[in-house]
């Protein structure tokens, strides 16, 4: 890549930034929950629009999601970005999606030129909820992602970290069912389904310690509203991130041994149903992910550390279909933690902006990396196939 091409693209982002800030700040002041994303949706889409990109709103049927083209009509490379803009609950934008909107938006406008001159196409997904309802999942499904080359998907973090490991997901909730009884008059009526619960709970607690590399916890949201009446009803949810699938779903099996178990003694019943969407672990791929983190560390003049990423994310289920990447920008916190207000703050400094200007930047050069040299493209293609015979 020639000084001048880099350059241009390093000014079309520059030439966004007084917008991309205020779209940033505008995400932080109205925080919607996944699902609800009303006013974060129609400003990208306004945006994305008003620099001649062809959007389809409610894309594969989903409330605000959003697919936004632009697209030369000619042969070539597409790439696909993604953009997340949900907020989290009483925290708003404390795992920094206001920066996961604006910086890959930024990208795609800055790869135009690049579109006009080399064809193909670039796409960014706007893909709502990730933190509750994974729609991600959903527009895997209805083959959304079939379309990109390659996808290219950013994270801000405490500190910048090369594109890694995330962990994959499964969660579980366990229903007990007892019998209601006068807990003073005759008590023996009853089957509590709330000691069924604590019972479950502390045995699988008990069991957890014996198996590896499995981060696993849970809650007790329903157990009975009157102490006089045994409860007939009571709840049990579990979440467990591991490297593989196949070591969760072993965690489940342990699971179901308790509640059987637990039943057994108890004279409960129980069930037990998926509770959230599973995430894959993240299939980086490393031929795609060396070259942004080529021109990351360049620009932000940082060094990207190896990966040590141990949450989960929809974008993992994206990168078994397509050559992906999700590396992490710094906002220059970090002993500070995603989820926290303070990481929330920290995503708005003068480090948040920084960090989104490199990522739009290193996400521009890095698609345009992959239009104008097929060599590169076909090693990409080559990993992420050998990739899935793992």
């Amino acid at each position: 890549m020639d000084r001048t091409t880099r350059d241009s693209i390093i000014k079309l982002v520059e030439d966004q930034l007084y917008e991309l800030k205020y779209i940033k700040r505008y995400l932080y002041e109205n925080p919607e929950i996944g699902g609800t994303e009303e006013k974060s949706s129609r400003i990208l889409v306004s945006y994305l629009r008003d620099r001649d990109f062809e959007v389809t709103e409610n894309f594969c049927d989903i409330p605000w999601a959003f697919r936004a083209c632009y697209d030369s009509g000619r042969p070539g490379v597409s790439i696909g970005m993604t953009a997340e803009y949900d907020a989290l609950p009483e925290i708003g934008h404390a795992c920094g999606h206001n920066i996961i909107a604006t910086a890959p938006m930024g990208a795609c406008v800055a790869l135009k030129d690049a579109v006009d001159k080399f064809g193909g196409k670039v796409i960014l997904y706007g893909t709502p909820a990730e933190e509750n309802l994974d729609r991600k999942l959903d527009m895997i499904e209805a083959g959304a992602f079939e379309e990109a080359d390659v996808c290219l998907n950013i994270h801000p973090f405490g500190h910048s970290m090369k594109s890694g490991f995330t962990t994959a997901l499964d969660s579980w909730v366990i229903d007990f069912y007892g019998k209601s009884a006068h807990a003073g008059i005759r008590p023996e009526e009853g089957i509590n389904a709330l000691d069924a619960a604590v019972q479950f709970y502390q045995m699988v607690n008990f069991e957890k310690q014996y198996l590896k590399g499995v981060n696993l916890y849970g809650v007790i949201p329903e157990g009975g509203f009157k102490c006089s009446i045994i409860p007939d009803y009571s709840q049990v949810k579990f979440l467990a991130r591991s490297e593989s699938v196949d070591t969760n779903m072993k965690t489940r099996d342990m699971i179901v041994r308790a509640a059987e178990a637990v039943c057994r003694l108890t004279g409960a019943r129980y069930t037990i149903a998926t509770d959230e969407p599973s995430n894959l672990p993240m299939n980086t791929n490393r031929t795609l992910a060396e070259v942004f983190e080529n021109f990351y560390e360049e620009l932000s003049g940082e060094t990207m550390a190896e990966c040590e990423f141990g949450a989960s994310t929809d974008a993992g289920n994206v990168s078994w279909v397509v050559p992906s990447i999700m590396p992490c920008i710094g906002v220059g916190c970090p002993d500070i933690m995603l989820h926290t207000p303070e990481f929330r703050e920290a995503c708005m400094t003068e480090a948040g902006d920084n960090a989104m200007k490199w990522a739009a930047e290193a996400l521009a050069l890095t698609g345009l990396r992959v239009m104008e040299d097929p060599e590169l493209l076909k090693s990409i293609r080559r990993e992420f196939v050998k990739s899935l015979s793992r």
